[in-house]
């Protein structure tokens, strides 16, 4: 049998090479030890010589205690990540007669559980260990008195023996399929590790990487990796029992020295640039935390510039670790699993270094197109079996499902990057879905912290279990807790909002409970999180901290006055724990544009109301989020206080001539100064070229892709406010349609500000947009049913912002601007709802969402009067999901899920509420198409769009009942009231019930409606797009993916 020459790769047997190089290069050094656990002492060399020689001392001494096997009979090894592991594993593969034994290694760090199952699985009942684990055995043997033990001799012992040659006799035909090792799942997930069995042909299909030649003009980035051409020395921390580990101390495969550190000691950077000193290191395979701790260290950067290489393997490293890493060495992020194998890939320049492009027979499918993740799926079959270990680790079992998630690099084709494991993706129980990683790899890199672990599954909010590095006392972990505090905001400013971490839900986790962690040191995540199950649930019964109810005392100037001055000051204090922007805001400034929400406003409203009441034994109880809504900034809110302070004057509901006077105001503001009607040159009417303002969201992603798909549209402009725009855009499309890839040099993005001058951009990008662009969508608005219309003035502004665009471009840019029908819905009280243009202020329902779009339609009606600019008003109805489950799934549709949501924990749901007429997202965008490539358009157009086909609101309710087992349903006002009847609501009561943060919409639907009259021909005329309808079937497959 050679050692080289590509005929032989993917046939060699373990055993042969280490033979054969025994003879033909006895002085080549297979490893290097530590002489002592002080590295400082020197190192050992050991030679192939060494290796064969120990290795058959050992097969003897195996068949001197355990006979000779003839079944693959299981050896359980229970040892030190050092050089008796890979020698007694060869020793057991030669032992034995014709049917060799098979060498289980299961973690040390197992319970006795733990590996007690694993030895029932393989039917192991003879245990081989190191003695300095004689501890561990003893618990072994209380669960299975019948299991026989040996303690192996020492590394010395084998090394002074003089051995007879033990030969092994197969042919790689003849062994291919023979068991010999057996090593297992992390239990990450369920807890329980799984046997997996490998075989002469899981270790020949790795070796047989060195017959798979590169694409041209590609390296690869595999196994062969490691094949140097000159002798190269590289430290390994993994432990032997860890699959990339225990692969690669076969490195007689390669060509490459690994050198080990001492095996009780986990390794520092010290002791690894006193080691880099003596070997003269060329690489290292490191764990992501000692990574960081490399960087932490002054001489950091300086010990990785003097390497060739560094690997990463057992998790990913850290997005901004790596990047730092990554400019001074080549960085490998290793992935793969016990089942897999290390998987094979292509070589990427450094600064992609966090992104995978596999080399192997796999499928990345598509999991969750609004977060753009894939899952990895590896094919294994005849075809590929030489080169695939998972053919021969797990037979039969293909497509193989990772459960690993990636996301596409948004402009490089097959590039991936790691999202995290489907399995550790928690669903709260809003439905809202947090990934844990980004926020558990941003804790674990303070200094102080060992590991973090996110949990919530099934909860209202997140909580964090945080595990110290030093063991602290009872007493000090509140001080623990509290140095760590901006740590974690910061971390909750680098994630969406779902996922963010209260106080009083932060767990220190204790020295006697340590962090449950499988071989490659990843927690193990429903393990630790059942360990700390009392502390969990303690967290979550605690009344929650309330830092929002300062106590603020407010003095009158005299008996009953109270200043404006002092209200500000007192507003501010008030306001600052729950809304920091509030110390620095202006006085005339929209809360709302600064970020407050709902659930921020119902604890303002609490401490307000508890402050308040300190000052007069008048009842506050008027006081609401209603309040905050209407009045939304310093100087409207303290009017609100300073009145019913000083003359008990309650705040009037918001009449209807006020109303009108809001509409009219915003309309006049921002129509003014515009000029006559401008007698300009029209385009070709055209549209070759689109912009589109809110292109990432849910209706955008989809007109973009709708756009895409045109062969007449030749370039579509992405403007957003985001500055990630592109790589979520790109990646959402092509989780959309993966036939859209090639079409995706068709965009281009820019970012924006809107009410800002030039829409925040700059002048070149201005004159660009205006003297290139066909029609302009504008799709961009704040979702908010409970704040006023003032709150919504950059939405207004932009609107004329975009008609002095159209102004100034070459043509006549066409607005098509994104309305909804709630902003004349009211006029289907009285009549129907038109396709034409309403100047009524009445006709918008009682909200400021619905009262900022028809400012915005008649903003728009009126610059196409005076100036001639083209207009399309596109007033949407409810979006659905998309026609096809296949292709997504539905955006969450905050009015409906807080229904459904909250009716689960109220025991009731409404039993009338809207028709549904709701249409498929992608039918939509198909419309919008439609209106933008119509002939002969004129300058003014304005389209309904909903279902023609409408179904009564008892589809939903069925569909509740059958789901959740509620069978109470009652009049939508009812429903209402018993929201209503929930005193001064917590931020708790917000999330347990959602539909108290939209309390005011559902009261501006009275007593629900299942008939609507909406003219809907014209939008179907011009769009030519057929409207399906809606059914039972339909329906449910949407709200499933709400995780309700």
């Amino acid at each position: 049998m050679t050692t080289n020459g590509t005929n032989s790769y993917g046939r060699r047997l373990l055993p042969h090479v280490v033979d054969e190089l025994r003879d033909s290069n006895p002085t080549r050094v297979y490893t290097s030890y530590p002489k002592t656990a002080d590295v400082r002492d020197g190192f050992l060399d050991f030679t192939m010589a060494d290796f064969g020689r120990c290795i058959d001392y050992m097969a003897a001494w195996i068949e001197n205690k355990f006979g000779k096997s003839d079944s693959f009979e299981t050896i359980t090894y229970i040892g030190l990540s050092e050089l008796r592991g890979p020698v007694t594993f060869l020793a057991a593969v030669k032992a034995g007669l014709t049917n060799t034994f098979q060498m289980l290694i299961p973690s040390p760090r197992n319970s006795a559980v733990v590996n007690q199952s694993l030895m029932e699985q393989t039917g192991s009942t003879k245990v081989l260990f190191a003695q300095e684990l004689a501890p561990l055995i003893k618990p072994l043997q209380d669960l299975a008195p019948s299991i026989r033990t040996e303690t192996l001799p020492s590394l010395q012992e084998m090394l002074d023996s003089d051995p007879p040659r033990y030969l092994f006799s197969k042919s790689f035909d003849d062994a291919r399929n023979d068991p010999i090792a057996v090593l297992h799942s992390s239990g990450s997930t369920a807890g329980m590790p799984k046997p997996i069995t490998m075989t002469h042909g899981s270790f020949a299909a790795v070796d047989y990487e060195h017959n798979v030649p590169a694409p041209p003009g590609r390296k690869k980035r595999d196994t062969t990796f490691f094949a140097f051409e000159e002798e190269t020395r590289m430290f390994l921390i993994l432990p032997f029992f860890h699959v990339s580990s225990f692969l690669f101390t076969s490195s007689w495969f390669l060509n490459v020295t690994f050198v080990l550190g001492p095996p009780h000691i986990a390794p520092d950077v010290a002791m690894l640039k006193e080691m880099a000193r003596q070997q003269e290191l060329k690489g290292v395979m490191v764990v992501p935390a000692l990574l960081q701790a490399i960087l932490h260290d002054p001489d950091g950067m300086d010990f990785l510039r003097s390497l060739k290489f560094a690997a990463v393997a057992g998790a990913p490293a850290a997005e901004a670790v790596g990047d730092k890493a990554s400019t001074a060495v080549e960085l490998f992020n290793w992935i793969g699993s016990t089942e897999t194998f290390p998987l094979p890939e292509l070589h990427k320049p450094r600064e992609d270094w966090m992104y995978h492009e596999l080399a192997m027979k796999h499928e990345m499918q598509l999991y969750d197109s609004h977060e753009g993740t894939y899952e990895l799926v590896i094919l294994a079959d005849e075809t590929n079996k030489d080169m695939c270990p998972l053919y021969h680790n797990l037979p039969g079992v293909s497509p193989y499902h990772t459960k690993d998630l990636f996301v596409k690099h948004p402009t490089k084709p097959n590039l991936y990057k790691y999202f995290g494991r489907r399995d550790d993706i928690i669903v709260l129980a809003n439905g809202e879905k947090v990934n844990p990683i980004p926020l558990e790899q941003y804790i674990q890199g303070h200094p102080s912290v060992l590991g973090a672990l996110l949990v919530g599954n099934e909860r209202n909010q997140t909580a964090l279990l945080v595990e110290p590095k030093e063991s602290l006392e009872k007493s000090a972990t509140e001080s623990f807790l509290q140095t760590l505090r901006p740590r974690i905001e910061e971390a909750n400013a680098r994630i969406p909002g779902p996922g963010r971490v209260a106080p009083g839900k932060v767990i220190c986790a204790t020295s006697e409970k340590p962090f449950a962690r499988t071989a490659k040191n990843t927690i193990v995540r429903k393990v630790t999180e059942r360990s700390y199950e009392s502390e969990i649930e303690a967290a979550y019964s605690a009344t929650p901290p309330q830092p929002q109810m300062v106590n603020v005392s407010l003095e009158s100037t005299v008996k009953t006055v109270y200043e404006p001055a002092k209200l500000l000051n007192f507003l501010r204090l008030i306001l600052a724990p729950s809304f920091p922007p509030a110390s620095t805001i202006g006085e005339d400034e929209d809360f709302f544009a600064y970020g407050l929400d709902s659930v921020q406003t119902l604890e303002i409203t609490a401490s307000l109301k508890r402050n308040l009441q300190a000052q007069t034994s008048t009842s506050f109880a008027w006081l609401s989020p209603r309040v905050i809504f209407r009045n939304a900034s310093l100087t409207d809110l303290s009017k609100v206080l300073v009145a019913f302070l000083n003359d008990n004057v309650l705040p009037l509901e918001d009449a209807q001539a006020q109303k009108i006077l809001d509409i009219d105001n915003a309309v006049a503001r921002h129509t003014s100064g515009l000029p006559s009607r401008l007698a300009k040159q029209s385009n070709s009417g055209k549209i070759s070229t689109v912009a589109i303002i809110g292109s990432t969201g849910y209706l955008g992603s989809y007109t973009v892709a709708a756009l895409l798909k045109d062969v007449d549209i030749a370039k579509v402009y992405c403007l957003n406010r985001s500055v990630n725009a592109k790589e979520k855009q790109n990646a959402a499309l092509v989780a959309l349609d993966g036939a859209l890839e090639p079409f995706l040099n068709k965009l281009t993005y820019l970012k924006v500000e809107l009410g800002k001058p030039l829409l925040g951009l700059s002048q070149d990008q201005y004159d660009l947009v205006a003297n290139e662009v066909d029609a302009i969508v504008y799709n961009s608005w704040r979702l908010d049913f409970g704040i006023a219309i003032r709150s919504f003035e950059p939405f207004l502004r932009a609107a004329r912002d975009l008609v002095d665009l159209s102004i100034s471009s070459k043509g006549k840019l066409r607005i098509i601007f994104i309305s909804s029908l709630s902003s004349v819905e009211n006029l289907a009280n009285e009549t129907f709802i038109p396709e034409a243009p309403v100047e009524d202020a009445r006709a918008a329902l009682n909200t400021g969402y619905a009262q900022s779009k028809l400012a915005a339609e008649r903003i728009l009606i009126t610059a196409n009067r005076q100036t001639g600019v083209p207009v399309s008003i596109v007033r949407v109805g409810q979006v659905g999901g998309p026609s096809k489950a296949s292709t997504g799934v539905w955006a969450d549709q905050q009015w409906i899920s807080a229904i459904v949501r909250s009716a689960k924990n109220l025991g009731s749901f409404p039993g009338t509420v809207v028709p549904i007429d709701w249409i498929p997202v992608d039918t939509v965008a198909a419309m919008l198409r439609g209106f933008m490539i119509a002939d002969g358009q004129a300058d003014v157009q304005v389209f309904n769009v909903c279902s023609d086909k409408p179904q009564p609101w008892s589809l939903l309710v069925d569909i509740v009942r059958e789901t959740f087992g509620i069978t109470q349903i009652v009049p939508l006002r009812d429903w209402v009231s018993q929201l209503e009847s929930i005193d001064s609501p917590s931020s708790e009561d917000a999330s347990r019930l959602p539909a108290l943060k939209m309390l005011d919409w559902y009261r501006t639907l009275g007593d629900g409606t299942d008939t609507i009259n909406i003219a809907t021909s014209r939008a179907r005329e011009i769009s030519k797009v057929e409207i399906p309808a809606i059914d039972k079937e339909v329906l449910t497959s949407w709200l499933k993916g709400w995780n309700l």
